[in-house]
């Protein structure tokens, strides 16, 4: 089990510098990373063992048992965790979320349209919009990651914008979009005609009293124009599997997608498959053990961060282990990621990434065993308090 009591057990920095995956091998031994968004615990035992048992038995042909589970067993995980019924028939299985976002922004916009997008978000959104070479009309949040609803509007007027991509839970802010803000959002769309594609990978890392709600569950006029988009990724710390599932309102996308080459957006592994299956089946418990954890670590580096660097702007998010942690009071510049990478050896993702209005912010991943929080924060802290600052 994995609890705030025994995770100091986990501390293992030898064997996560010994990982292949970029998070810790990008920056060499001497950095502690809290960047991309990986989590630093071990996957769920059912994950693994599913994946032996294929590799175990020989199976590694073509085996597509679990991929052509993966519609039932999102909808039933849906059901059971957020008390909502999608049809089978209306999903569609995709290698990842990003491929999923770019058939859809292929088959709804065209060369030079615009694609909204609630600003700051997750930079890989951000350049699979302009690698498509569609424009990004970046719709800036409020401070804590509220949708600012008369800037929306004011972007949705332009005819030449076809879409909103959302990230709902909100990446990097960890804002959870209230029903409120999805009506409004709603509004806009029917009114400007609008695709919406929503990211909800998130939704399975919420924190009481918060609740996630399916956007066309919150409101049912969204229902025939958006795809909502799940996966285990970020919730069962298997992002580097490749799976992920969609639920398509439009019938215009169902019947244009149905009708596109059989092999033209592929398909995930059998292992990924079975990944993804085993999570969603069989991990539950330990889903909630590890946000119990993370609920910890999200209010342990408030508590630190507030008595030793209020300067750092920081305000514990709803949802995500991420934390968008605000500098432009601290010397350390526009670009506080560098200077905390090249000086306190810590590895962040720098703000502007997300936005070019995010100059001074940075988000740092809290999924790791406390005591690694700890030299992450202890590193921060003495970055600021000592003054250090950009080098010219």
């Amino acid at each position: 089990m994995i609890t705030p009591s025994t995770n100091s057990a986990l501390v293992d920095l030898a064997r996560l510098h010994r990982l292949d995956g970029v998070k810790w091998s990008r920056h060499g031994n001497d950095v502690v990373p809290a960047w991309v968004a990986d989590m630093d615990f071990d996957q769920a035992a059912p994950i693994k063992k599913k994946m032996r048992s294929v590799i175990e038995r020989g199976d590694l042909g073509y085996n597509f048992a679990a991929i052509d589970q993966l519609g039932e067993v999102w909808s039933l995980w849906l059901q059971r965790r957020h008390d909502v019924d999608l049809p089978t028939n209306e999903m569609r299985v995709f290698t990842g979320v990003l491929q999923a976002i770019e058939v859809v922004l292929e088959m709804v916009t065209d060369p030079g349209d615009g694609v909204i997008t609630l600003g700051p978000i997750y930079h890989m959104f951000r350049s699979s919009i302009t690698g498509g070479s569609r424009r990004e009309v970046l719709v800036p949040s409020g401070p804590d990651g509220e949708v600012n609803i008369d800037a929306l509007e004011i972007a949705a007027t332009d005819e030449s914008n076809k879409v909103i991509l959302m990230s709902q839970p909100h990446n990097p802010s960890g804002h959870v979009y209230t029903i409120e803000e999805i009506q409004a959002i709603a509004t806009i769309v029917e009114r400007h005609d609008l695709a919406v594609i929503s990211d909800e990978i998130w939704a399975d890392l919420v924190y009481p009293p918060y609740q996630h709600v399916v956007s066309i569950v919150a409101e049912p006029i969204l229902r025939d124009r958006t795809v909502t988009i799940g996966s285990a990724s970020k919730a069962f710390n298997i992002a580097g599997m490749s799976c992920a599932v969609a639920h398509i309102g439009p019938k215009s996308i169902q019947e244009g997608l149905d009708i596109q080459f059989d092999h033209f957006h592929g398909r995930p592994s059998c292992l990924s498959a079975e990944a993804t299956v085993a999570a969603w089946t069989e991990c539950e418990d330990w889903l909630d053990e590890t946000l119990a954890l993370l609920a910890h670590n999200r209010d342990h580096l408030a508590r630190r961060l507030h008595a030793e660097v209020p300067e750092v702007g920081y305000r514990p998010p709803q949802a995500t282990y991420l934390a968008w942690l605000d500098f432009r009071r601290t010397s350390l510049g526009d670009d506080p990621a560098r200077v905390l990478l090249e000086q306190a050896g810590i590895a962040l993702s720098p703000g502007h990434e997300f936005s070019p209005d995010a100059l001074g912010f940075a988000r740092l991943n809290f999924a790791t065993p406390t005591p690694i929080l700890d030299l992450l924060i202890d590193r921060i802290v003495g970055a600021v308090q000592s003054g250090t600052g950009p080098k010219h």
